[in-house]
Order: C-alpha cells, then sequence, then structure tokens
C-alpha cells in the first residue's frame, strides 16, 4: 500500500546522503558537547559514593519543609488507552529564606511534614539532596540533566543518520513525525536509567529491577510501534 506523497529515491540519491550526513553530524556535535556533562556527572558520582562511605563531603545547610503538594496527570497512548500518574511535590525554604519546590518520592512525600526541620547538601552551588523525617531523596545535578539532553540529541542524530542511509523515503509528515516519537520513546528509560548510574552508581535491588522491567516493556513497545510502520519498503 503506498500512500500519496509516497517516494522512494534511489540507493544512492544525493538526499539520503544528505540526510545522512545531517544526521551524522548532529550526533557527533552531540557527544563532543556532552564530554563536559559527562566528566562533572561522574565528578559528582565520587563526591556521592564518599558521602556514603559516612564522610561529610557535601556541604550542608538547615532548611525547612515549607508545603507539600499532590496532583495527578492523564496520559493517553496511541491505541486510545489512558494512564494516570501520581506526582508528589515538597517545597522548603533555605536558611537565606529563598524557597524551591522538588518533585519527590512517596517515600519522603509520606515523611516531609509542614514546618518540620530539614538538612540541604548542596554540590556547585545547587541542591542536590533533602533530608528530612529520616528519609533522604537525591536530585541529579544540572550535570546530569545537561548529560541526558545531549545524550538524547546524539539518539535523534543516530536516527537520522540511520534512516538516511538504509531507509530515506518520504510518505508525509504524519509518519515522519510518528516515526521519530517511537525512535525517541526507545531512548527515554535506557539513557535515564544510564545517567542515573553515572551520578550515584549502579545499585541492583528491587526499583533496580523493577526500573529495568518497565524499561525494557517501554523500549519493545516504541520499537514494534517503530516496525510495524516500516513494513511497506
Amino acid at each position: 500500500m503506498r500512500f500519496r506523497g509516497y517516494r522512494r529515491p534511489g540507493r544512492h540519491s544525493a538526499g539520503r546522503w544528505i540526510v545522512a550526513a545531517l544526521g551524522l553530524g548532529l550526533l557527533v556535535a552531540a557527544l563532543v558537547v556532552a564530554n563536559g556533562p559527562y566528566r562533572q556527572t561522574r565528578e559528582f558520582r565520587r563526591v556521592a559514593a564518599c558521602q556514603a562511605g559516612g564522610t561529610e563531603c557535601f556541604a550542608g545547610e538547615p532548611g525547612t519543609i515549607r508545603g507539600r503538594d499532590e496532583y495527578t496527570t492523564t496520559d493517553s497512548n496511541s491505541n486510545g488507552s489512558t494512564s494516570t500518574t501520581t506526582h508528589y511535590e515538597v517545597t522548603w525554604e533555605e536558611s537565606g529564606g529563598g524557597r524551591q519546590t522538588r518533585e519527590v518520592s512517596w517515600d519522603l512525600y509520606r515523611h516531609a511534614e509542614d514546618g518540620a526541620p530539614a538538612t540541604l547538601r548542596r554540590w556547585r552551588g545547587e541542591v542536590v539532596a533533602l533530608e528530612t523525617g529520616g528519609t533522604t531523596e537525591w536530585f541529579v545535578p544540572r550535570a546530569g540533566q545537561m548529560l541526558w539532553l545531549w545524550l538524547i540529541l546524539a539518539w535523534f542524530g543516530l536516527g537520522v543518520t540511520l534512516w538516511g542511509l538504509l531507509f530515506g523515503w518520504w510518505d508525509g509528515f504524519f509518519f515522519l513525525g510518528y516515526r521519530t516519537f517511537c525512535w525517541m520513546f526507545v531512548s527515554l528509560v535506557p539513557v535515564a536509567m544510564t545517567v542515573d548510574a553515572l551520578a550515584y552508581g549502579l545499585h541492583v535491588g528491587a526499583i533496580f529491577v523493577g526500573e529495568l522491567l518497565f524499561g525494557i516493556f517501554a523500549t519493545a513497545i516504541g520499537g514494534w510501534m517503530l516496525v510495524s510502520t516500516l513494513k511497506r519498503w
């Protein structure tokens, strides 16, 4: 079955090589820029390991819990089914009077009482851990967030490169957007788990196994959705 606007270029057409070159350029550029955040994330990992060993390696300051919030979001997939996710947020006040709100786990949320004392752990000026009620929540530093972003862009560049080299047909903006979504969806959980492992180390346990199984499931779904659009090739 062919759709209106479907065009399959020749194997050696200039358009396919241009697409592949653009994708390769984006891939290389993203990996080069990711080198800085990668080194910073590894440095953070060394300090986090020092903290876990019982030595106060992060600068700490007193704080106070100033509020909690709980809300839900609803997402729909391509099959029309919906899923609801509950989010938990905690607001704390720093010793200087500034306030910050972050999404946290259910475990810290249920222990964070309004007005309760807290300890804030800082690294290079940013809060990377919140301790209250006997529970500690760690946050990925900005370097890790930037590393995640550049790795995602590198994955996108890889997809563009492969599309130009192996496929390269044109069958409309809808399928272009749909395939891009599927390709990027495949990378979300693996890249996030990789950044977390770089920042905090690899700790095999029930939480890790659950995240791994979810990652495999999500990657398989995204891959199946992508491959199903290539059967016309």
